[in-house]
């Protein structure tokens, strides 16, 4: 009886981070579904997935605290699950490659920029920028919709390029935020001299 209470109370205070864990584990099954030409499935599997990214936080800040544990693991989750669906989804003729390139790039230069930056600056901690989670769920939305119009919803196909060039807007506007934050880290007085 006690081990199961224990059990429970420590799957409550981390509910946030098995939600966040949703969208790791949906990520295979998700590309294998696009791949099959399963586009329902495909879609709700998006739907469950990208519902985690919105529950996750709301847990986080409401429920219990946010712990170091997810906030490392939501970016990676986000960045997985966006990831694959792009790759997937332009493997399968549906997203220009220069877009999914794009998309690629921004992220590696991000994650790039925060692992040069974490081993140069004292006080360097990864935080996302408001433009950063906007650019997050404006993709999510696009492949989303993209997805309910493989899936044959018609209220979906009105939105996929109005999102597809908001996709592009937010890659390019958060690139240059990031790159702005980065160098005002990289040049202030927390920077370690060499």
């Amino acid at each position: 009886m006690r081990f199961g209470w224990c059990t429970l109370r420590l799957g409550w205070r981390r509910l946030a981070d098995l939600l966040t864990s949703v969208r790791l584990v949906v990520a295979a099954p998700l590309a294998l579904a696009v791949v099959k030409g399963e586009h329902e499935l495909a879609f709700w599997m998006f739907v469950v997935a990208g519902a985690t990214d919105v529950a996750d936080g709301l847990v986080a800040k409401w429920v219990n605290r946010p712990t170091p544990f997810g906030a490392v693991l939501d970016p990676i989750a986000d960045k997985v699950l966006v990831g694959t669906a792009f790759v997937v989804l332009t493997w399968e003729g549906e997203i220009p490659v220069w877009l999914c390139a794009l998309v690629l790039t921004r992220d590696l230069a991000i994650a790039g920029g925060a692992l040069v930056l974490r081993m140069r600056v004292r006080a360097f901690r990864v935080e996302p920028l408001v433009v950063g989670k906007l650019c997050t769920l404006v993709q999510l939305l696009y492949l989303g919709f993209l997805l309910g119009e493989r899936a044959g919803f018609d209220f979906a196909a009105v939105w996929v390029d109005p999102l597809a060039f908001a996709v592009v807007a937010f890659v390019l506007a958060s690139a240059l935020a990031y790159l702005a934050a980065g160098l005002r880290w990289a040049l202030s007085d927390r920077a370690v001299r060499p």
